[in-house]
């Protein structure tokens, strides 16, 4: 049986087939966004880095870097490379390298064995390709490259990494310096959880307040933080420094402090230092807040646009999709809902416009009422496939004499009438059922276009009422598209510069279009009357057997109201109550071609009968049947073949290639 639409099920399925475009839009989006890493054969990522260094008395920087490597493919080494130092004379050596397998990202590594590489001279070759047999590392010292040489496949290791860098720190007149970029450029992919800890070398007794002894600066990217300790640490976290990018620490402390240093080591330097660092600084800084400051207020004018458009929304809603309160209230009606406007118009509008096989039924219920056509139960012979007949009860329409006057105020009833007598069933006065089937069996693509024609024709006649606002519907799909618009810049924004925000911030707005689109269609003043009544007559249909009044007397308007019982889903009910309270009405004349359609058909004797369901059950099924095999056909024919201040805070964007730190680099791995 064809299905019948409540208003609470067209807005269900309105809005879920919004929701289902954007989340094609939506996985568009992703897809095209993720192309570029799911086209690599293999890749890595590096979800932690922890560092820990300690500037020595005589002015070298010893260094703990712990590196974690999640690996989705094989690989057979990474490698660290330190291209910029303070001066040629400082030295890079490699105390150790130890390797620890994670068996898989999240896993425990405290009671993991922990491998301690051996140390191989390096080759040349080895730059492009190749290494050792055996796991191990090498130091390319022309490159200061840090080689480790170990083959793993699908799996996440964390590599430790211990060395030092002789002559880093700088001594001028008036303080010492660092300036050490921890996390060098030259890493090919995003580093993720940077904790870095550097421990200034403090004697015995001394002082080491933050902001007079010890300053110090970091640079990098604007969401990390700095923390300067009374004991001369300095801690650094930053949530991730992307491929590319870098982080660095600035500190000044006493010169007293690198007293192992030899007199004629060149870490000293003549002249003061101090004043030209804070000034460096605190124009870094200045530029740091500039910034922060505009990515707030790109965040708040995201944030106010958003809310500017869920605003504007909101208001066309209340202007223009709010239903009309109906002026009709009563709790019943006992009519039809309006004189003059065909059953299946009434439909349209009870499912806000959603077609349904029960529209083509409920017409021809309709034509029965009027007299145009008649509905009767009877059987015919019917060939097997390897020989001999069957017998086939069915039912059959036939058309009445007089007929083309009492459809010629209908285009809906005349299209109908043409569309079984003149193209199903030309020339004839009667067809059944089952030709109706056959003929969209042998013709598909001719009866879904017959049926669209049909529907089409219903439409019209539904337009021409203005049921339903068009402006609520011109806002509906502007509220679509400027959701999809949303949705690609916000994608395109991420894209191309890395900021997530405007994607974050179109997410409400984006539910908010979509939610209020559903229910932008309105209904007309007039419709929202005609719905009321129907509303209320569904109910009196339910109900009346249980009233304690007097019941129409009319069989014509009994009949009519039934073809509404059928369109609103209580036929069997209202049927079942007026055979109990009225059953002169039941077996009136005038009132059976209604009632046929409603009652199944028996034939044989006792038990061994056979049953038809009712014609109406029967022929929306049959029509949607006929409809899916026939679209079903149609798409098989046309488809293709198939194929295989220095004393702590934020950091500033300061520093990097321009006099930034020294001892970054980078690194990689293959």
């Amino acid at each position: 049986m064809g299905s019948t639409t409540t208003n609470s099920q067209h807005s269900f399925r309105g809005a879920r087939a919004a929701f289902a475009s954007l989340a094609v839009l939506c996985a568009l989006c992703v897809a095209l966004f993720a192309a570029p890493q799911d086209a690599q054969a293999k890749s890595y990522t590096c979800p932690s880095v922890i560092i820990d260094a300690t500037v020595q008395s005589d002015g070298s920087l010893s260094v703990v870097e712990t590196r974690t490597f999640d690996f989705d493919g094989t690989f057979s080494a990474v490698w660290w490379n330190f291209d910029s130092m303070p001066s040629e004379e400082c030295e890079l050596s490699v105390a150790s390298v130890e390797v620890v397998s994670r068996e898989g990202e999240s896993a425990d590594v405290s009671s993991a064995e922990s491998i301690s590489l051996p140390e191989v001279a390096f080759e040349r070759s080895w730059r492009e390709e190749g290494g050792p047999s055996e796991p191990s590392y090498s130091l390319d010292e022309d490159y200061r490259t840090v080689y480790v040489f170990d083959d793993v496949s699908d799996e996440s290791v964390d590599v430790t990494l211990r060395y030092s860098i002789t002559n880093f720190v700088q001594v001028y007149d008036d303080v010492a310096e660092l300036y050490w970029q921890y996390i060098g450029h030259g890493w090919s992919v995003k580093s993720s959880h940077v904790v870095a800890t550097v421990h200034l070398p403090v004697p015995a007794g001394a002082s080491a307040a933050a902001g007079s002894d010890v300053r110090a600066w970091a640079h990098g990217p604007l969401d990390g933080t700095l923390t300067v300790g009374n004991h001369g640490t300095i801690s650094m976290t930053v949530p991730s420094v992307d491929a590319g990018g870098y982080a660095e620490v600035r500190a000044t402390f006493p010169r007293q402090w690198i007293s192992a240093a030899s007199a004629h080591s060149p870490v000293f330097h003549t002249g003061t230092r101090l004043d030209t660092v804070l000034a460096e600084e605190e124009r870094l800084a200045n530029q740091a807040n500039a910034d922060r400051i505009k990515s707030l207020l790109f965040i708040v004018v995201c944030l106010i646009v958003s809310a500017a458009v869920i605003v504007w929304a909101l208001v066309i809603f209340f202007r223009h999709g709010r239903e009309y309160k109906p002026e009709f209230s009563d709790t019943y009606w006992r009519d039809v809902p309006e004189r003059g406007i065909h059953p299946a118009v009434i439909g349209r509008l009870w499912r806000w416009n959603g077609q349904s096989d029960q529209d083509f039924t409920a017409t021809l219920m309709h034509l029965s009422c009027i007299g145009a056509i008649r509905i009767d139960a009877g059987s015919y012979e019917q060939p097997k496939s390897f020989g001999g007949t069957r017998t086939v009860n069915d039912y059959y329409i036939t058309r009445l004499a007089g007929w083309e006057e009492k459809v010629a105020g209908s285009r809906v009833d005349k299209r109908a009438m043409d569309l079984l007598f003149k193209r199903i069933a030309p020339g004839a006065d009667a067809l059944w059922f089952g030709t109706i089937a056959q003929y969209g069996s042998d013709h598909p693509e001719a009866f879904v276009n017959e049926m669209n024609e049909w529907q089409g024709a219903l439409s019209a006649e539904v337009n021409s009422y203005d049921f339903f606002e068009a402006k609520g519907e011109r806002y509906r799909g502007i509220m679509l598209g400027v959701a999809g618009l949303a949705v690609l810049g916000g994608f395109a924004w991420a894209w191309f510069s890395g900021n997530f925000i405007p994607l974050i911030a179109a997410a409400p707005t984006v539910v908010v279009l979509v939610v209020i689109s559903t229910v932008m269609s309105r209904r007309s003043k007039r419709a929202v009357e005609i719905h009321a009544k129907s509303e209320a007559l569904k109910r009196w249909l339910k109900d009346f057997s249980a009233l304690d009044e007097r019941l129409p007397t009319d069989v014509k308007v009994w009949g009519e109201m039934m073809v509404y019982a059928y369109l609103f889903g209580v036929a069997k009910e209202a049927l079942n109550a007026l055979r109990m309270r009225m059953p002169q009405i039941v077996e009136d004349e005038q009132f059976v071609p209604v009632y046929y359609w409603m009652m199944p058909h028996y034939y044989g004797v006792g038990s061994a009968a056979s049953s038809m369901g009712s014609p109406a059950d029967m022929f929306a099924t049959m029509q949607s049947n006929t409809l899916t095999t026939a679209q079903e056909a149609i798409s098989a024919a046309s488809g293709s073949f198939s194929s295989g201040s220095g004393i702590g805070g934020g950091f500033s964007g300061g520093g990097g290639f321009s006099g930034g730190g020294f001892g970054g680099g980078g690194g990689g791995a293959r």
